[in-house]
């Protein structure tokens, strides 16, 4: 029951999806809300393929010599994500979060997509699709699409960052 009153914004759940997806090599994808929940349709970066590749040879070699299985997956193409599975995560990892002064690395996932969840929450989206490619990120929502680049997205994560510590400033 408590789950049911507590509500987060699209920043904190994009970040969340975004802190999951981080260690999967992620290189491409396509994010869809759908109702209360979130499904990422998913492309590898080479190297996740490489290390992926490499991963189930071994696993082979490994079965065959010691007899067992490893119980290590293939990471795969769609996940889908609950919201009870987004809170749960969020509440996990709060602690564990270091606070950041301003947004330092284009490359962290879940800071890019933190951005634009706050974007989305700004302009108070309803449903919405991520499209999400190296050099190519497109947000469609409430019947409008945009594209940004990830300097853009760096300069709302910017802004985004000020607001906060204007917020904590003292009167």
């Amino acid at each position: 029951m408590f789950m049911a009153a507590v509500t987060l914004s699209y920043s904190q759940i994009l970040r969340v999806i975004g802190q999951n997806l981080e260690p999967l090599g992620i290189n491409s994808f396509e994010l869809a809300k759908w109702g209360d929940d979130y499904i990422v349709w998913m492309e590898h970066s080479e190297f996740g393929r490489e290390l992926s590749g490499k991963r189930a040879f071994f696993r082979k070699i490994t079965q065959k010599m010691l007899g067992h299985t490893d119980s290590d997956r293939e990471t795969p193409h769609r996940r889908y994500f609950s919201r009870v599975e987004i809170l749960l995560a969020d509440i996990e990892r709060q602690s564990k979060r270091r606070i950041l002064i301003s947004p330092s690395d284009l490359r962290d996932l879940s800071l890019v997509l933190r951005v634009l969840g706050d974007y989305l929450d700004r302009k108070a989206a309803g449903e919405f699709t991520i499209s999400w490619a190296p050099n190519s990120i497109k947000v469609r929502y409430d019947q409008k699409e945009e594209s940004f680049t990830l300097q853009n997205l760096y300069d709302f994560g910017v802004h985004m960052y000020m607001k906060r510590s204007d917020r904590r400033a003292p009167n």
